[in-house]
């Protein structure tokens, strides 16, 4: 270490330590003062976060505005497109340049090359001088006071700058080879939803592709364990089949206005695109045709995992319980945990809160919801009965203390919006299923609180079993092979079984195990109780 990187550590530990003296006497309702008296301290923190590195900084600057020109040309490139369509020519021929044209996303490249620099350098930030001003902004937080409103040029370049430490620290953590630093994609730490891949894309047309190239055949196996298979059996025997009867009580159900949980297992990676993909093969398109799921930070790392996710539904960002799957850096947990938490506070909204949203623009949502008064929240409700007033005050004052909703970005507020009626997958186990050499399928440990964390009174659990998902393929390289598929009864949810989660949740997977499938899938109450195992693949 030179003298100069020991002159600018020790500036950052007096910073430091001064901070730790001073916010001891600073008296509630006098935090701008103080910060207005020190301005000048709050600006050499920020510049000590990357002072050095002038390379760094002006590689960053000049990607960002490279972006913010290919963004531009996109939208140009768009509504050229977009004309020329309207010219009259067949279909197809329209569907194919659209796709054609959709491959190429100018700013998709500039941020696919900007991500390189975070995924494959060492982040040249000082992390104490980050840590020192996040704990300045929480300390006026606490006291009702945003940095962003009084000093938005600091709060401006300082989550830039904490941003991109947090990039460097995200492919460190979820980036597990070179191939998959090089795959890198930017993580939007203000987002919490992302998109379901659109049918247009080329990427959804290679995995159509590879399933009809993979999928020998569907078997569609009835509570009694008859078989139907979609490739022999006639098109009377599929419609008629238990399967099928049953996804359309689901679907009935779903058109009177209750939320769906499609929850089940799986045992391939690509197990959770072919329950999609199968729902849409049998006709269930409002099942499954714009459907959401929850998925882990790793999901939104590369290229390729980000797109394969992307197939299953609309992604709501989850961060895996820190007991079995814990990020190693605290910056980055809290980071993430605060998208996980939005992604939670927005599915559990109370069906009050969406007859608002219905009606309600981003602004009014964040001044008369989110942030409002008493005043206002009463006048914005008057619609509502008491009791879902209650419910709902009661619930965004929850989102209150925990900042859930704080930073809700507009983006993921309109396409909330949009998808918030829509149906859910969740696989609880969080990953594949064990398979043994015999092809026999056993569930991993199950968290329950799944069943908590997202389910409100009145929702539907339609409990469906998808297997030789890893017969077709659990690595790189695809085989053709049959996949079976049963279906439970759909039962509503009550406050009593969301109450008593922890019981109901693992039943809800006892359930699963125990419908009639083209393998045998066991729930195993002594892995439920922790016990590992060693002599089954996952």
């Amino acid at each position: 270490m030179n003298d100069k990187d020991e002159e600018s550590k020790s500036k950052i530990a007096q910073l430091a330590q001064w901070w730790q003296l001073e916010k001891e006497k600073i008296a509630k309702g006098e935090v701008l003062k103080f910060l207005h008296e020190n301005k000048d301290r709050l600006e050499k923190s920020l510049e000590s976060i990357h002072q050095k590195n002038l390379m760094y900084r002006a590689t960053n600057l000049l990607l960002a505005c490279v972006a913010v020109i290919a963004g531009f040309v996109d939208k140009v490139k768009d509504f050229a497109v977009a004309l020329i369509l309207k010219i009259p020519a067949p279909q197809g021929l329209k569907d194919y340049l659209w796709s054609l044209v959709n491959v190429v996303k100018f700013k998709g490249i500039v941020d696919f090359i900007r991500a390189k620099m975070y995924s494959l350098k060492n982040a040249p930030h000082n992390i104490r001088s980050i840590q020192l001003l996040d704990d300045i902004a929480a300390f006026a937080k606490r006291d009702g006071l945003d940095l962003k409103k009084h000093f938005p040029d600091i709060a401006t370049k300082f989550q830039e700058r904490k941003h991109q430490l947090l990039q460097h620290s995200f492919f460190k953590e979820f980036s597990k080879s070179g191939m998959e630093r090089f795959l890198a994609m930017p993580f939007a730490f203000n987002r919490s939803i992302s998109p379901v891949l659109a049918d247009s894309t080329m990427w959804h047309k290679f995995f159509v592709f590879l399933e009809k190239r993979n999928i020998k055949d569907l078997i569609l196996v009835g509570d009694g364990g008859q078989r139907v298979s979609f490739e022999h059996d006639s098109k009377n025997a599929i419609g008629s089949s238990q399967v099928v009867r049953t996804l359309y009580q689901a679907s009935v159900l779903k058109a009177s206005g209750h939320r769906i949980f499609i929850i089940g297992h799986h045992e391939g990676y690509i197990g959770p695109y072919l329950v999609r993909s199968v729902l849409r093969r049998l006709g269930f398109e409002n099942l499954a045709g714009n459907c959401n799921t929850v998925v882990g930070p790793r999901m939104f790392s590369n290229l390729v995992l980000k797109n394969g996710a992307s197939n299953v539904g609309n992604l709501f960002l989850t961060l895996p319980s820190q007991k079995t799957s814990a990020v190693k850096e605290k910056g980055l947990a809290d980071a993430l945990s605060i998208s996980g938490r939005r992604s939670q506070f927005l599915i559990k909204i109370p069906r009050p809160g969406l007859t608002l949203i219905e009606q309600m623009t981003y602004t009014e949502f964040m001044n008369k919801l989110v942030r409002p008064d008493d005043k206002t929240f009463k006048q914005v409700t008057s619609q509502l009965k008491q009791v879902e007033q209650a419910e709902l005050a009661e619930y965004l004052e929850f989102a209150r203390q925990n900042g859930a909703l704080d930073e809700l970005d507009r983006a993921d507020y309109d396409l909330f919006k949009q998808i918030m009626h829509e149906p859910f997958l969740i696989f609880p186990e969080g990953s594949r299923s064990y398979t043994d050499e015999e092809g026999n399928v056993t569930m991993k440990y199950v968290n329950p609180r799944f069943m908590e964390a997202y389910l409100r009174p009145g929702d539907v659990i339609l409990p469906i079993s998808l297997v030789g998902g890893s017969d077709i393929g659990n690595s790189w390289r695809l085989n053709p092979a049959s996949i079976g598929l049963s279906v439970g009864e759909p039962y509503k949810v009550d406050a009593g079984m969301i109450q008593d989660y922890q019981t109901e949740g693992i039943n809800v997977m006892r359930k699963i195990a125990s419908l009639h499938n083209i393998k045998k899938v066991y729930f195993d109450e002594s892995i439920q109780a922790g016990k590992k195992i060693s002599n089954k693949a996952a």
